[in-house]
């Protein structure tokens, strides 16, 4: 790492993030935006440092300046969570909690909120020596990071880099928002965009008047110690770069001319070659299934399946199950053989079900006698 570095960068996004500066007994809320204390905590979970050994450590960290910029904002949402099952929670006189009914240990339901689908840059700016480290342990981490919680996974790499700027805003301008797939809402690579970011004031001025003071220092892990500090909200201008995932289209089928003279010959040929039997089940075949669609057009014999309607409803409906493309499903092939039953059973089931319920409409509606023959429904006797 260079010596001069000042600024470390880091991408926290994921399906789901906690960042909780308020939370207190059952109710764990989040905040809008990645807490200092969250933030300094994946830093120590990269370093290896256990949360008795957190004190001196926080105290160097807690010098570094914070900047959040919010790329995707995302949704917050409540999710419910059981703590204490199997260990047991204090009551206030210092006993464990068990039920009454059984004996066992009581279990304390909690309310938990997450931000969903969100993604922030956080730029931590300070001596060369601290970024340096942080930027080693994050690079190569002793332990995995989360966003706030052990089930906030990130879904893209932590530790976006290291630079050199002024300030923070400077800073949290340079790296250029990516959107995750190709819009058509005008932000296009090389346009800008416009984002809002949390910035730290540092202490020994005033803070402007937008400020708000904010409980997330650290003092040490684990007693719920904290130090405050002035944050205010800002917006800076960023460049718009490559989107993050290019989408690729799959090879689509070619369509089937089905009143071809080619596909009527093809037909023919495969129904002659399989004796005008149902490959599957030896049934008189009405159709031809592809089994390959590489060579629509064009098809050899090798590609075709003669089948009965049956059989076919149902190889058609396990490949819009599997979501086959060219490759489908061969009525053939021993090996699919049991997955082709099991879905002529459910076929089974379904039709016997629906015959049910037809009749038992048409009963309803008397339909049902006035199909009945007179010889049948007693009248002329």
């Amino acid at each position: 790492m260079s010596k001069d570095v000042n600024t470390l960068f880091l991408r926290l996004a994921g399906p789901m993030q906690s960042w909780g500066t308020s939370s207190r007994f059952q109710l764990r809320r989040t905040d809008n935006y990645p807490s200092k204390s969250g933030a300094l905590g994946m830093l120590l979970c990269a370093m290896g440092v256990r949360r008795e050994d957190s004190p001196p450590e926080l105290t160097r960290l807690a010098q570094l300046q914070m900047g959040v910029r919010v790329d995707r904002s995302g949704t917050i949402d409540w999710d419910y969570h059981t703590v204490g099952a199997k260990t047991g929670i204090r009551s206030a006189d210092g006993k464990i909690k068990k039920t009454q009914k059984t004996g066992e240990y009581e279990a304390l339901l909690s309310r938990r909120q997450y931000l969903y689908d969100a993604s922030f840059l956080i730029a931590f700016q300070g001596h060369s020596g601290v970024i340096n480290d942080c930027a080693g342990a994050l690079d190569d981490p002793v332990w995995p990071v989360f966003l706030g919680r052990k089930c906030c996974i990130p879904t893209e790499p932590v530790f976006l880099g290291v630079g050199t700027f002024d300030d923070l805003s400077q800073a949290l301008s340079s790296v250029a928002w990516q959107a995750r797939i190709p819009t058509i809402d005008g932000h296009g690579q090389g346009s800008i965009k416009t984002l809002d970011v949390y910035l730290e004031h540092p202490q020994g001025t005033p803070p402007p008047e937008n400020s708000r003071l904010v409980y997330d220092i650290p003092q040490a892990f684990g007693f719920y110690s904290y130090d405050p500090r002035w944050v205010f909200k800002d917006q800076v201008t960023v460049p718009v770069g490559d989107v993050l995932f290019n989408l690729v289209d799959q090879p689509r089928m070619r369509r089937i001319d089905y009143t071809s003279q080619q596909w009527k010959d093809a037909r023919q040929v495969r129904l002659e070659l399989d004796n005008f039997l149902c490959v599957f089940c030896k049934s008189p075949a009405e159709q031809v299934h592809h089994v390959d669609y590489t060579n629509v057009g064009h098809e050899t014999n090798e590609d075709l399946r003669s089948l009965c309607k049956f059989c076919h409803d149902a190889c058609t409906m396990l490949e819009y199950g599997h979501d086959k493309q060219t490759k489908r499903i061969d009525p053939s092939n021993p090996d699919q053989r049991r997955m082709i039953l099991d879905q002529i059973n459910r076929l089974l089931k379904g039709r016997r079900l629906s015959r049910r319920r037809a009749l038992l409409k048409a009963v309803r509606t008397m339909d049902f006698f006035n199909d009945v023959p007179d010889s049948l429904s007693g009248e002329g006797c």
